[in-house]
């Protein structure tokens, strides 16, 4: 296990394969087992450099349980923190869901340490945050529904539900200038049965370097599941850049 300190909190990673860098950012409640388990590992890892982060409050990194040390510039530099730790100047990034939200951060604070942004399951636009904060306090109810793996439901249950909450306790704001301001390619990919859809489709046209790939009868977690669909829409943009 590697791990990385930004200030008084460090975050777990891990390097799979050879090639190119890409950083995998999961999402809300995940973790970087989350790349395993849907198979995106093991198809990239012969092409791509992967480096797997824990965002601060989930996996194995650390946990803090003030809303402070969840700001979006905090979370986009331990992503620039690990890429220093591997010694990485430039490289590819795909975020999922709150990963892509980061992705926002890194380009508005980070865009020269980045050749492209694969941003999925994610819009630019102010939210606020409460329908999250209930998530996680109801998580016993609706987590054992969910049409995911019996490991990866205990993964979600087992998350340290201060943190969470602490990660969530402030709205999000909008983000859409560093869509207009992009300087590279970025693909954004949502399902057409995901409630944020038509928000992502507007941002779509916030640039001339967004390309924007509609996974159909996907919701927002088969974004990720759905990885036969996402991993060849994937492969062709990063080859493509």
């Amino acid at each position: 296990m590697a791990f990385v300190s930004n200030g008084n909190v460090t975050i777990h990673y891990e390097v799979e394969g050879e090639g190119e860098p890409l950083v995998l950012q999961h999402g809300f409640f995940g973790s970087i087992q989350d790349w395993y388990e849907y198979g995106y590992v093991e198809a990239l890892k012969r092409r791509f450099r992967l480096l797997l982060i824990d965002a601060r409050g989930h996996g194995a990194s650390a946990k803090p349980h003030q809303p402070e040390e969840y700001s979006l510039y905090l979370r986009a530099l331990d992503v620039v923190k690990v890429l220093d730790a591997q010694k990485i100047e430039k490289c590819h990034y795909l975020g999922y869901s709150m990963g892509g939200w980061i992705g926002f951060g890194l380009m508005k604070w980070f865009p020269a340490r980045f050749r492209s942004f694969v941003l999925s399951a994610i819009q630019p636009y102010a939210m606020e945050t409460l329908g999250m904060r209930e998530a996680v306090a109801t998580l016993e109810r609706w987590v054992p529904q969910l049409p995911i793996s019996e490991a990866r439901k205990e993964r979600f249950l087992s998350n340290d539900r201060e943190a969470l909450l602490a990660a969530v306790a402030e709205n999000r704001t909008d983000n859409a200038e560093a869509l207009r301001n992009l300087t590279v390619p970025c693909l954004l990919m949502a399902g057409d049965r995901d409630a944020i859809y038509q928000a992502v489709r507007q941002s779509s046209r916030l640039s001339g370097r967004i390309e924007l790939v509609t996974i159909p009868g996907a919701d927002h977690n088969a974004t990720l599941s759905r990885s036969d669909r996402v991993i060849p829409e994937l492969k062709r943009f990063l080859e493509g850049t």
